[in-house]
């Protein structure tokens, strides 16, 4: 077993895999503008920016987590990795216990720099964390007023447009108005007109029911052929 834990420590490599999350980036947004037909034109959408969470690697490159021994390939990652081997998988915590300390032993690794530098690594983790959640609420809060900002704009927008419309109704409704003020009128033209055409026949052509006009005027040129 304790052959095999040398073999394994030797092949495995240093650090974990590294990891990546996405995150949202703000970006600026433009205000809509009325082209001269009092369309709105509104900008294009801007393109989504994802914001590049460091790795794990990166951050354990740049912070002083390294152990004091000088078996410098020997860390806290490495011992993980050895914990999560085949070998080992399987085993009792106590039996595993027995197989890391006979490793580390031989390799020189005192537990107490183990130790130490998981308790850094977990430090500075929780850190990176809490500089990553500030920036967050950062973020969320930007994103907030811009949101705030444009359902500002959108409402001044909408209220214009209701003017608008409400306007175009007020000016059918006059349209409207003057169209049946002028039918009353030309009614009453009408019936001027045909009243002095009646002047101009004879009264038992004038009292006919059917005394439009035409029928008047019809009426008086058979009439007047007659007599001629």
């Amino acid at each position: 077993m304790f052959k095999k834990m040398l073999q394994v420590s030797s092949a495995l490599g240093r650090g974990p895999v590294s990891e990546e999350e996405p995150n949202a980036a703000p970006s600026g947004l433009s205000t809509p503008t009325f082209s001269d037909r009092g369309r709105i034109e509104l900008p294009p959408p801007p393109k989504p920016v994802t914001a590049k969470l460091p790795s794990f690697d990166e951050i354990y490159r740049k912070s002083p987590c390294k152990s004091a021994t000088t078996t410098a390939e020997y860390t806290i990652l490495k011992v993980a990795d050895m914990v999560s081997s085949d070998d080992l998988h399987g085993l009792s915590p106590a039996a595993r216990h027995s197989a890391l300390m006979m490793a580390l032993k031989a390799a020189g690794v005192a537990v107490e720099d183990m130790l130490q530098d998981a308790v850094q690594r977990q430090r500075v983790l929780n850190e990176i964390e809490e500089a990553q959640f500030h920036r967050l609420q950062e973020f969320e809060a930007s994103k907030q007023r811009e949101n705030e900002r444009l359902s500002s704009e959108m409402e001044t927008i909408c209220s214009q447009y209701r003017t608008r419309i409400a306007a175009g109704v007020e000016e059918m409704e006059r349209e409207r108005d003057a169209f049946r003020d002028w039918q009353e009128r030309k009614t009453r033209e009408q019936r001027r007109i045909a009243e002095a055409a009646a002047a101009c026949v004879s009264d038992d052509i004038a009292s006919s029911s059917n005394a439009s006009v035409t029928h008047l005027l019809e009426k008086g040129v058979a009439r007047r052929r007659e007599s001629a």
